[in-house]
């Protein structure tokens, strides 16, 4: 029986076997080098695309931290001043047929200087007492008034997320100043009148014809929020002095500038010394609604 089954069975030779095992051999071989081949493919893909992507990440850090610095610390006086001219009358033609970008600038990459009116030395005078600016026969000065109003409007600003530089009168970094906005604190005579004069004034430089369309704007918004927060009564007729301020021919051609006296110190002076809080609101809504509004105005008109 057992011979008859041995009989049936095909006998295979060893040199058969052997080359069948080799066969197997290389076919698994063969396709584990497949199976390879697939998982490099596809960790290579991976590994181009993390590359793209980590290259491009510090690309933009690196874009964003550059324009930081060139921003914050290039001195004004880093480019002549006939070279900044040639270049400001060039850029003006050539940015007025720029579209405005759509991204909001953030607010921390948006610098406002506000002038606390009359504070500080006046380097023309040098080794004189510092102008206080309008008197009361009762000592109130304007200065006081002006500073603690002006130092409130910062806080405002700068709890918004804002830059935000608080300025002497004759502060020497007016010079060519560049901002988002600028404006100066101020309030009005304690002279006594026939009658009782309260109210405010706000303008800008009657000479800036090449800022005029942002300078009236930003006058715009000012007086409109600060006659709603105060209750005030804005007065049309503004000085020469408000309108040829000397800040006004210091800061840089591109600064929205505006000038604002923010009540009588006789008729206004409750308002003035007892609610600064709604004096200094009222100017930080009008700086706001500026920024809101530059969208407004061709490109150029941006500003800074």
């Amino acid at each position: 029986m057992r011979q008859a089954a041995r009989a049936r069975s095909p006998q295979v030779s060893a040199p058969e076997k052997s080359r069948q095992r080799r066969a197997a051999a290389l076919a698994r071989e063969r396709d584990r080098r497949l199976q390879r081949r697939r998982s490099d493919r596809q960790q290579g893909a991976v590994n181009l695309l993390g590359g793209f992507m980590r290259a491009f990440f510090l690309v933009a850090v690196a874009s964003g931290l550059i324009a930081t610095i060139l921003v914050w610390w290039t001195p004004p006086d880093f480019i002549p001043a006939a070279v900044r001219n040639e270049l400001g009358m060039e850029a003006l033609e050539a940015e007025v047929l720029a579209r405005p970008t759509a991204a909001a600038t953030p607010n921390w990459l948006q610098r406002i200087g506000i002038v606390a009116g009359h504070r500080g030395p006046n380097p023309d005078s040098p080794g004189a007492d510092p102008d206080p600016g309008a008197l009361c026969l009762d000592g109130l000065a304007e200065v006081d008034i002006n500073f603690e109003v002006a130092q409130r409007i910062v806080r405002g600003l700068r709890s918004r997320g804002f830059s935000v530089d608080l300025l002497d009168e004759f502060d020497p970094r007016l010079q060519d100043y560049q901002a988002a906005a600028l404006v100066s604190i101020h309030a009005n005579t304690c002279q006594p009148f026939s009658e009782q004069v309260s109210g405010f004034l706000v303008a800008a430089a009657a000479a800036r014809v090449a800022a005029r369309s942002r300078d009236d704007i930003l006058v715009d918004c000012i007086a409109r929020h600060y006659a709603r927060e105060t209750g005030l009564q804005r007065h049309e007729g503004v000085t020469v002095d408000m309108t040829s301020y000397h800040t006004f021919r210091e800061v840089h051609l591109w600064t929205p500038a505006a000038i604002i006296e923010t009540g009588f110190m006789l008729a206004d002076r409750e308002l003035l010394t007892e609610r600064p809080d709604r004096v200094a609101t009222g100017v930080v809504n009008g700086i706001l609604c500026f920024l809101d509004r530059r969208s407004d105005l061709p490109a150029r008109s941006e500003g800074l």
